[in-house]
């Protein structure tokens, strides 16, 4: 089962409220569109969201994502 429209919606909408502070939002989008058809809820997805931020080696990418991510868990 994958995450409804609204829940992905709801992943969109964090990504655009965090764009302007991003430095490569291109990568995080990315990011963001894979985990989203691989989770079948938002809970599902954040989980898989963490693991892929303890992942990164590159400072600036682990930034922006847990920009992203610091976010998504305040809505």
């Amino acid at each position: 089962m994958i995450m409804d429209e609204s829940e992905k919606e709801v992943v969109q909408e964090v990504f655009s409220s965090v764009h302007p502070y991003l430095n490569r939002p291109s990568g995080l989008e990315e990011a963001i569109e894979d985990i989203s058809e691989e989770s079948s809820d938002l809970d599902e997805f954040e989980r898989k969201f963490d693991a892929l931020i303890s992942e990164q080696e590159d400072p600036s990418t682990k930034a922006d994502y847990r920009i992203f991510i610091n976010k998504f868990r305040s809505q």
